[in-house]
C-alpha cells in the first residue's frame, strides 16, 4: 500500500497546551448555538495545528481558537477551518477527536513583496 506524502510545507512543532475555542452551529430554525470548550494542541505549524477535542466539529467548519504561540507565553485569537477529523477511543473520557485545522487569513510565506 503506498504511503501518502506529506501535505504540509512547513515544520510541525510539538506543542501540548490547553487551547480555548468557540464553535458556532447554525440550526434549521435560523438560530445560532454557541458552544465553548478547551481542546489540547498536539502540534502546530505555520499553516495550522492538530487539536485533541472532546467535541467533534463538522468537516470544513470554521471556528475561533485561542492558539498558543510557540516559544512565547502568549495566545493569539485565530480563525481556523477543519481539514480532517479522526475519532480516537479514550477509556475514561469516552470518545475524543484528533482535528487537523488550517489557519485562515494568514499571510502566505511564499508571498513576494511588491515594489512601488
Amino acid at each position: 500500500m503506498p504511503i501518502q506524502g506529506e501535505r504540509r510545507s512547513s515544520e510541525r512543532i510539538p506543542l501540548i497546551q490547553s487551547c480555548p475555542y468557540e464553535l458556532s452551529t447554525f440550526n434549521l430554525e435560523g438560530t445560532v448555538a454557541l458552544s465553548q470548550g478547551h481542546a489540547y494542541t498536539v502540534n502546530i505549524s505555520q499553516g495550522g495545528m492538530l487539536l485533541l477535542m472532546t467535541q467533534a466539529p463538522s468537516q470544513t467548519q470554521v471556528f475561533e481558537v485561542q492558539a498558543p504561540m510557540p516559544d512565547k507565553q502568549e495566545r493569539a485569537l485565530k480563525l481556523v477551518e477543519v481539514r480532517w477529523i479522526s475519532q480516537v477511543p479514550a477509556a475514561e473520557e469516552g470518545t475524543m477527536y484528533l482535528v487537523g485545522v488550517k489557519f485562515l487569513f494568514e499571510p502566505s510565506s511564499s508571498a513576494q513583496p511588491t515594489g512601488s
